[in-house]
């Protein structure tokens, strides 16, 4: 199956779900780490990713737009890289132009990080430190790693054998140019960061309208009051205003449709009692849809 149509159907769990996909190649596997190369042809946009391992991205050709949960969006151009804390959903939007979009991903098993923390006596940085879930980067060091990668592809050398060596050579690269940034972001690669959706991509999709304040709460990886908070803040007003609001515009152009009775209307924007959906209608509209045109 290839990446767009995969990616219409779910959330990618990386690097679990990256085997399904037909542009994106494994070049190498060990112990839970593995480095893959993805070369996309065609535009790929809002594909919701999770990152279920610490990994890197760096993009050789073309240009990858990440979202994050809180909305911020990076762009990454050829010869820039990021490296993405473990336990994050992201979108990835890749628009087509003259070039394909190539890139590596890189992922690091927890045995790796853990080694080279002990190695190098590497602690935890004194002072209270916010965790980066994400590093933005762009350096010849990492351009000059991943270009070796690329000749070794080039002459079929398999790397395998040499996968830690080489990944922890990479934790060397991104130590000298990270300093203390990266330290902090290894030390917390074990503890997964709340898997925050990104509100303004989830509820663009019209099926969540059907769910509860607290369903979206949980879908979103927020608790209620979390939920709640974020979203007042990117929406300016409650989620059950908002709720309301958006179930009663969308079924006005589902009864100017008329393709529908009132009643299956109702079930598709998430109201059981047909009742409570002709008053929360007439309130919006100041008319039921019976008197817009449609029967029961």
């Amino acid at each position: 199956m290839n990446t767009a149509n995969y990616c219409q159907q779910h959330v990618l769990v990386i690097p679990q779900a990256l085997g399904a996909l037909s542009d994106v190649h494994k070049k190498a596997a060990l112990n839970g780490s593995a480095i893959y190369s993805k070369d996309l042809e065609q535009n790929l946009v809002d594909v919701e990713f999770y990152t279920n391992q610490l990994c890197i991205v760096h993009v050789e050709e073309g240009t990858e737009t990440l979202t994050c949960w809180d909305n911020q969006s990076i762009e990454l151009k050829a010869g820039q890289s990021i490296l993405l804390c473990q336990g994050q959903n992201l979108h990835s939007d890749f628009v087509h132009s003259t070039q394909n979009l190539k890139a590596w991903l890189v992922f690091f098993d927890r045995s790796i990080i853990e080694q080279f923390l002990i190695s190098n006596h590497l602690q935890q940085p004194k002072g209270k430190r916010d965790v980066k879930p994400s590093l933005k980067l762009e350096h010849c060091l990492v351009e000059g790693f991943f270009k070796q990668l690329r000749l070794y592809v080039e002459q079929e050398i398999d790397i395998t054998p040499v996968l830690n060596s080489k990944l922890t050579e990479l934790l060397y690269l991104l130590l000298h140019i990270l300093g203390d940034d990266l330290i902090v972001t290894l030390n917390m690669a074990d503890h997964t960061l709340p898997a925050r959706r990104n509100l303004k991509r989830l509820l663009e999709n019209k099926t969540v309208l059907k769910f509860s304040v607290s369903d979206l709460a949980k879908l979103s990886g927020r608790s209620v009051s979390g939920f709640q908070r974020d979203f007042k803040q990117q929406f300016n007003e409650p989620p059950k205003q908002w709720l309301i609001k958006q179930r009663v515009h969308y079924a006005k152009s589902l009864v100017e449709q008329g393709k529908l009775s009132i009643t299956d209307i109702a079930l598709e924007v998430g109201y059981t009692n047909i009742s409570h959906f002709i008053k929360a209608y007439k309130n919006q509209f100041g008319e039921t849809p019976k008197q817009d045109g449609i029967k029961l």
